[in-house]
C-alpha cells in the first residue's frame, strides 16, 4: 500500500469515527451553539439595566462601543478557550480510546502504518475543529446582524470576524499536544486532567505577567481577554509561536505512534 493510499484509508476510517462519536457531537454543539449565544447574550446583558453589581463590573468592557464589533470581540475571546476545550476532549477520546480499552492491538495487524493512523487522527481533528470555528463565527455574524437590524443599525465588523476565526483556530491547534498526552498515558481521563491542569496553569502564568509569550495564553490575550494593553503586547512573534504548537505536536504524536507497542 502506498503512503497516499494508506493516508486516504486512514482518513476515511477516522472521519467515520468522528461522525459517530458522541463526544464530537457534544463538543460541536458546545462550539457552534453556545459560543454565539454567549457572545450575543453577554453583550445584551452588559447593555441591559439589569447588569448591576459584580456582573456589571465584569461586563463593563462590553457595555459601550459598536454593537456588532463587540459581539465578535466576545466571540473571539470565548472561541480561543472553547476551541481548545472542545478539541482537547475530542483528541483525548480519539487517541486514548483504543489504547485505554486494550483494542489497540488490532492496529498492529493493519496494512496502514500506525504513524499514518496518528496523522489521520490529527488531520481529522483539525478539520473538524476548523469547521466548528467557522460555523460558530458564521452563526455569531448572522445573530449579530439580526440584532443590529432590529435596533436600526447595520453589520460592519468584518475585521472582528477574522480575529474570531484566527483566535478559534489557534485555540484548536493548541489542543493537539493532548493527543501525545493520551498516547503516553493511555488514559482519556488522564488526558482531560492534563487539559484542565494546563488551563489552570495558564491563569497563573497570566497573573504573574508571563502570558504574552505563553502559547496557551497569547491567543486569548490577543483577542482582548486581558484588556487593551495586554492585547497590544501580543504581536506576530507570539502568535506564530502559538501556531507552531500544533505542527510540532502532530510530529511528536506521529513519532510516538510509530514506536507504539502492544503492551
Amino acid at each position: 500500500m502506498t503512503a497516499g493510499a494508506a493516508l486516504r484509508a486512514a482518513l476515511a476510517v477516522e472521519s467515520l469515527k468522528l461522525r459517530r462519536s458522541v463526544v464530537a457531537r457534544l463538543a460541536t454543539a458546545l462550539v457552534v451553539v453556545l459560543v454565539p449565544l454567549g457572545s450575543v447574550g453577554m453583550v445584551a446583558l452588559a447593555r441591559s439595566p439589569r447588569a448591576v453589581g459584580p456582573a456589571a463590573a465584569k461586563l463593563a468592557d462590553y457595555a459601550t462601543g459598536d454593537l456588532t464589533a463587540t459581539h465578535l470581540l466576545v466571540c473571539a475571546q470565548v472561541l480561543s478557550v472553547a476551541a481548545l476545550a472542545a478539541c482537547g476532549f475530542y483528541v483525548a477520546w480519539s487517541f486514548g480510546r483504543e489504547l485505554e480499552s486494550g483494542t489497540a492491538g488490532a492496529l498492529f495487524g493493519l496494512a496502514v502504518p500506525r504513524g499514518m493512523i496518528a496523522l489521520a487522527k490529527s488531520l481529522v481533528a483539525l478539520a473538524w475543529i476548523a469547521s466548528c470555528v467557522l460555523l460558530a463565527v458564521a452563526v455569531t455574524v448572522a445573530a449579530s446582524a439580526a440584532v443590529a437590524a432590529a435596533s436600526g443599525g447595520s453589520f460592519g465588523a468584518w475585521s472582528g470576524m477574522w480575529t474570531a476565526l484566527a483566535a478559534g483556530l489557534l485555540g484548536g491547534g493548541l489542543a493537539l499536544p493532548f493527543a501525545w498526552v493520551a498516547t503516553v498515558t493511555r488514559s482519556q481521563l488522564g488526558t482531560v486532567g492534563a487539559l484542565v491542569g494546563v488551563v489552570a496553569l495558564t491563569q497563573i502564568v497570566v497573573l504573574l505577567g508571563g502570558g504574552t509569550w505563553f502559547p496557551y495564553a497569547s491567543p486569548s490575550l490577543w483577542a482582548g481577554m486581558g484588556g487593551a494593553d495586554a492585547a497590544a503586547a501580543v504581536g506576530p512573534p507570539q502568535l506564530l509561536l502559538a501556531a507552531a504548537v500544533g505542527p510540532l505536536a502532530i510530529a511528536a504524536v506521529v513519532q510516538s505512534w510509530r514506536r507504539l507497542t502492544n503492551v
